[in-house]
């Protein structure tokens, strides 16, 4: 039986939990202002186990980040397992396999087979600062002639690269299930997928300055219990998603 948590003192168990996230389909998003998506049903599970009250809130990126780096809220999702983010938070054990992919205009000659040096000359956008921004800068280093421009969101990147805004040679990088789920939603058309960069997994990140070492061992319990048990593979099917792989605290 996995006990609440106990160890700190602001989380009394009387008191809900507040996570917050931000409008990131097809993994999280709001319907009828209410959290939703695979990483909620996850954490909403993990609360029922953990026989804790959680709240989510989704919230623009920058001010859900902020929050969660001041510890004004106990958890931000989804985020990336990378030094920047275990400095502020707890990173949780994985939850939902990913890939970052690039993306150019439909018709170009490019496909991207892991030689970066491919990349010389070229002008990519990507939506930062963000985990996206984070692996250009790591496949980019050392690259000469690459123009990295920054966008404020996703959408923006797709857009623009539709238009032809980064040239003839433009790429995005992007998430390529955000990607694919934008191009649906948002019609957009004459983009192609372009080659894998990198996978990774999504986690939930637990505030550092609000619960402690002994909650987040609590939480991951929680997760590894889901996952084991074929829980976290059962809710994230209806979302085609894939399950990471199974680990333990």
């Amino acid at each position: 039986m996995l006990a609440g948590f106990a160890s700190s003192p602001a989380l009394a168990e009387d008191v809900a939990m507040r996570f917050v996230t931000e409008p990131f389909p097809p993994y999280t998003y709001a319907v009828k202002d209410k959290a939703a998506g695979p990483m909620v049903d996850v954490l909403q599970a993990v609360c029922e186990l953990l026989k804790r009250s959680c709240k989510i809130e989704v919230l623009p990126w920058r001010r859900a980040l902020s929050l969660a780096q001041r510890g004004a809220v106990d958890g931000i999702f989804t985020i990336l397992d990378t030094p920047e983010r275990r400095a502020v938070f707890h990173i949780s054990l994985p939850v939902i396999d990913a890939r970052y992919s690039l993306f150019a205009q439909a018709g170009a000659d490019f496909r991207f087979d892991g030689d970066r040096q491919a990349l010389k000359g070229r002008t990519i956008g990507v939506y930062g600062p963000s985990g996206s921004s984070y692996a250009l800068d790591q496949l980019v280093e050392g690259v000469a002639d690459v123009s990295k421009v920054l966008e404020y969101d996703n959408i923006s990147v797709l857009r623009k690269l539709a238009a032809g805004r980064y040239g003839p040679q433009g790429l995005v990088l992007i998430n390529e299930a955000v990607g694919l789920d934008l191009i649906r939603s948002e019609k957009l058309s004459g983009l192609q997928a372009a080659g894998t960069v990198k996978q990774f997994s999504y986690a939930f990140g637990l505030s550092r300055a609000r619960l402690t070492t002994a909650d987040a061992r609590q939480f991951n319990a929680a997760l590894a219990t889901l996952c084991s048990s074929g829980r976290t593979a059962a809710l994230l099917k209806p979302y085609a998603v894939p399950a990471a792989a199974c680990k333990h605290p």
